[in-house]
């Protein structure tokens, strides 16, 4: 795996920016899915900012869903980032395990196919 490949952020996700509409729609928003859209483009600000200090320092983010329990427990007081709800584990490609390695690339192709 190379370093400059690996991203859980979807592509063009900044092309659908929700701040705007309320400046230019200010009557005719649902409050309740502008708030969804901005909690959702807010959380890949977030982890690409992340992302990006993680790939500085030689690390990817693996997501809690592609680690094991015990090596998440081993890994949790040093290398562990909260953003939202969701976790994620500053980890090196040399360490990820092949059933890790495997969770990655299927969490990447199922991000890169719902965005």
């Amino acid at each position: 795996m190379n370093l400059e490949q690996i991203s859980l952020i979807p592509r063009g996700y900044k092309n659908k920016d929700p701040r705007s509409l309320l400046y230019l729609y200010p009557n005719s928003v649902n409050i309740v899915a502008y708030a969804k859209k901005m909690q959702q483009f807010s959380f890949y600000q977030s982890l690409e900012i992340a992302e990006d200090l993680a790939k500085r320092q030689g690390f990817i983010l693996l997501p809690w869903e592609c680690i094991h329990w015990q090596r998440a427990k081993a890994f949790g007081v040093d290398r562990k980032l909260k953003i939202g709800r969701k976790s994620f584990f500053l980890m090196k490609v040399s360490e990820l395990t092949k059933n890790e390695k495997l969770k990655l690339e299927l969490y990447l192709y199922e991000i890169n196919q719902a965005g």
